[in-house]
This record gives C-alpha cells, sequence and structure tokens, in this order.
C-alpha cells in the first residue's frame, strides 16, 4: 500500500495539470516517471507511453520481426517496416540497408525506437546503432559481445531475446529473492525453427565468443562441467523427448548474472532435438571459421532448410527452465520458472516487445546495456502470458538439508 505521505505527494504533483482527464503514462514519464511508478504499483491505470509513438522495425519479414510488429501496434504504436525488398508491390515497407548509415539514418527518422531483426547481429555488429541519432534508442534481439566498445551516440539495449535475454532476467530474478544464492541451473532448447538470422547469429557468434560449451560456473569462474544430484534435481520437469540430447552450455550472459548476483555455482545446458540436428549444429560450426559472410549465409540457408527437413511433421517446442537455491534467513529454499512456447521466436518478440515499452516509459541511459539488468521481471512474465505461453512458478520451497532429515529421523525414532 501507498504511504499517505507518498499519496499526498502524487495527488500534489499530478492534480493541478491532470484534474478532470485520464493520466498518461507519458505525460507522467515527462514530469516525474517515479510517480506513475507508485500509481501502477497500486493497479491505477495510467495509459500507455507507447500510444502514437514512432517505432522502427528493420527485418520485419523474419519470424520475430512479423511477430514484434503485431505486438508493437497492439500497443498503439506507428510502426515502421524497413527491409531490404518488398514481398509484393504495394506492401507498405521502406527500403533500407543495416549496413549502409545514410540508408539506416533516412529510415530511422521521427523514430522513437528503431529495432534491428535483420541480423546476423554478428556481421552488421553495431553499425545501425551507430548510424542513430542521440534522441533515438536502439534495440537488438542478440548483439552478443559486440558491443564491448560501442562509441555511439545513441542509446543501446542489446541481447533483448530468448537466449541471451528472459534466461538472464529469469535467473537474476530468482537469485535476487534470496539473501545469498547457492545454485542456479538454466534449461534451455526443443524442436523449433527459429529463423536464418537467428541460427546464423548462434553460429557466427561462437567465434568471436558467445558462450562455454562443456562448461559451468563456479565462484564466478568458467570450469570444466561436474554433474551433480542438484542439477538433475531442479531441471527434472523440463519437457523433453527420448531422443533429446542435453548439452551442458553457459553463455556469456549467464557469466555475467553470476557475477552480478554472486551466485557460487551455477550449471547450463543447452536441449537439442536429436543426433541429426546435433551433426547439422557441428558442420555449421566448422563452416563458420572460414569464408566470406556472404557466402556463409547460402551455406547456413542450407543447412537451415536440412533442419527444415528434419522436423517437418513434427511437433515444434521451445522451453527455458531456471531453478535456483538459496538461503534466506538461514533456511535452505528453492524457486523454479519455466517457459514454453511452440517457436523461441515467439518468446523473442515479447521480450524485445516490453524493452521498447519500457525504453518509452522510463527512456535509456547514453551507451550499451544487456537487457536482462534493463527489464522487470513482472512486466514481462504479464506480458507472456497475456500472449499465450506456457508458464508455471514454484516456490520458494523449503529443502531439506542432510542435517534436517538427520535430526527429522530421530526425532521420529528411526535413529
Amino acid at each position: 500500500m501507498l504511504s499517505l505521505g507518498k499519496l499526498y505527494l502524487t495527488y500534489i504533483q499530478t492534480a493541478s495539470s491532470f484534474q478532470g482527464k485520464r493520466m498518461t503514462g507519458l505525460e507522467f514519464a515527462a514530469s516525474d516517471a517515479s510517480v506513475a511508478q507508485l500509481l501502477m504499483c497500486e493497479g491505477v491505470n495510467v495509459g500507455s507511453s507507447a500510444r502514437g509513438r514512432r517505432i522502427g522495425v528493420i527485418g520485419s519479414h523474419g519470424a520475430v520481426g512479423r511477430a514484434l510488429l503485431e505486438l508493437l501496434c497492439a500497443e498503439g504504436c506507428e510502426v515502421i517496416c524497413g527491409n531490404r525488398t518488398r514481398r509484393t508491390p504495394d506492401e507498405d515497407t521502406l527500403f533500407v540497408d543495416a549496413h549502409k548509415a545514410d540508408s539506416v539514418r533516412e529510415f530511422a527518422r521521427g523514430c522513437a525506437v528503431v529495432v534491428n531483426c535483420a541480423g546476423p547481429s554478428c556481421l552488421i555488429k553495431d553499425r545501425v546503432a551507430a548510424a542513430l541519432p542521440a534522441d533515438a534508442i536502439y534495440v537488438d534481439p542478440f548483439g552478443g559481445n559486440c558491443f564491448e566498445h560501442y562509441a555511439g551516440v545513441c542509446p543501446s539495449i542489446i541481447n533483448a531475446g530468448c537466449t541471451p535475454g528472459l534466461a538472464g532476467l529469469l535467473t537474476r530474478h530468482l537469485a535476487g529473492s534470496f539473501d545469498e544464492c547457492t545454485t542456479a541451473v538454466v534449461c534451455c532448447g526443443g524442436r523449433e525453427q527459429g529463423g536464418l538470422a537467428g541460427f546464423a547469429d548462434v553460429i557466427l557468434s561462437t567465434r568471436d565468443g558467445y558462450g562455454h560449451p562443456g562448461q559451468m560456473l563456479v565462484e564466478g569462474r568458467v570450469c570444466p562441467h561436474v554433474e551433480s544430484d542438484w542439477q538433475m534435481q531442479d531441471t527434472a520437469s523440463f519437457p523433453q523427448e527420448p531422443e533429446n540430447l542435453r548439452s551442458p552450455f553457459v553463455t556469456d550472459e549467464l557469466y555475467r548474472v553470476v557475477r552480478d548476483c554472486a551466485i557460487a555455482q551455477l550449471a547450463g545446458f543447452l536441449v537439442i532435438p536429436d543426433q541429426a540436428s546435433l551433426q547439422l549444429l557441428l558442420k555449421a560450426m566448422s563452416l563458420s571459421e572460414s569464408g566470406e559472410p556472404e557466402e556463409l549465409m547460402r551455406f547456413f540457408a542450407q543447412i537451415d532448410a536440412a533442419k527444415s527437413g528434419l522436423d517437418e511433421d513434427r511437433k515444434n517446442w521451445s522451453a527455458m527452465q531456471v531453478s535456483a537455491r538459496g538461503h534466506t534467513a538461514g533456511v535452505l529454499k528453492r524457486s523454479s520458472v519455466a517457459v514454453c512456447s511452440d517457436d523461441s521466436s515467439e518468446l523473442t518478440a515479447v521480450v524485445l516487445a516490453q524493452t521498447v515499452l519500457r525504453a518509452l516509459e522510463t527512456g535509456c541511459p547514453p551507451g550499451a546495456h544487456w537487457a536482462y539488468r534493463f527489464l522487470e521481471v513482472e512486466p514481462v512474465m504479464g506480458a507472456l502470458r497475456q500472449a499465450g505461453m506456457r508458464l508455471s512458478e514454484s516456490g520458494p520451497d523449503e529443502l531439506m538439508t542432510e542435517r534436517h532429515q538427520h535430526a527429522g529421523a530421530v526425532e521420529s525414532g528411526f535413529l
């Protein structure tokens, strides 16, 4: 509940200018965003700062771009689509080349936010963001580590997708619910088509550092993965098919989360549909070590088509489960969140849309920012539910330690 003092302050700051009219989030943000936040936390409808704002989406032809377009239009945004081609002569899209600064600047004129869904971002790097003016905000579903030395004037929010993005946000959220987080495990994967650009992003980023296969994180350091009971117990409910393969893998995002939240141990797993898919993935990774970008994209398109053939007539699914253990007031507890959908592109689009809406509501300081630090978990979870994703949460539940088990056995007379 709001205190009387805060409520009175809210009234004083808003009554004179908004008496007798509906207050919008944009008007609040212009005067005092913290006041709007106080009321929204109390369930007061303060409107949407997105309504009527111009958002540029580069790459709206792709799976993520199409889904994002629908979500932003539903929020009342004016969405401008940019692509290298028109699919039909009368398609409402602007021509834009993400590799050419002049083309990007022309496209972005008047946009409050520009989202780059074109990809692969490991080839485009920070070119789009660097071409934008200081009064725009750049959002990228990926980006990897390409923004480490970003020097553009436009604020940028990167890695605002499923993995990285949602995985880091949920891990940060669960770890922060304990006084001390002792372990966390993140399991992602499934059988689905994420689009050629997303596929290329993951493969090409392995050259420049995306993650660490066969490793885990212990006390903030990358170490060889060692299987343990807590990892298996905390991922037991992850939806899997008999032919799925589970491979240890920790992303650079999770490395950052571990350091931010002082998580003692973290294990990550990538779930691959079957052995044939693994072979295609390994082939793509071997090709990524050499060749020109255009040639690589042709190879990736062939591999992506072969993957589509493998998955033909098979039900698509994508899942993410994040579990964490930690102490609260000296008691060991466990919490878990699971998100399931038919396609990770849908998950990515929801996270992107929430990033855009939060950027419009709060603004963004200069520099490059990882989305897992920028976003708040509750609005994202609400948006996932509204989009029809299957969510489940459990905990924090108290866990029986060996000491408690021994004490219980003595008390019962068993020992």
